[in-house]
């Protein structure tokens, strides 16, 4: 059970993060290295994510800028390259086994 001192110290907490960016979850195949790209970027502490209807809404105080975007896309890039391509199945030639005399 929650207290009415946690619930307001919680509130306060994040009270100033006004700025939402919503990022679709088909954007971002691992929800650890988007926290870890925001924590590298905007700082411990200063961002929060939250997962409602498969997006992701990054609450800041501050925009994101050109620069998480960027990495946010490359991760959003190297994650559907990985899943998208499938292994290629190479047939190697076929080699009698020796004959023992």
């Amino acid at each position: 059970m929650t207290s009415t001192e946690t619930k307001n110290h919680r509130i306060m907490d994040t009270a100033n993060f006004s700025i939402y960016t919503p990022i679709h979850s088909k954007y971002v195949p691992s929800p650890t290295r988007l926290n870890d790209i925001l924590r590298e970027e905007i700082g411990e502490g200063e961002f929060e994510i939250e997962m409602r209807h498969n997006i992701y809404n990054v609450k800041s105080r501050e925009k994101l800028n050109t620069l998480t975007i960027a990495k946010i896309r490359k991760l959003s890039n190297s994650g559907r390259e990985s899943t998208t391509e499938s292994p290629v199945r190479r047939e190697l030639p076929f080699v009698p086994p020796p004959i023992s005399t």
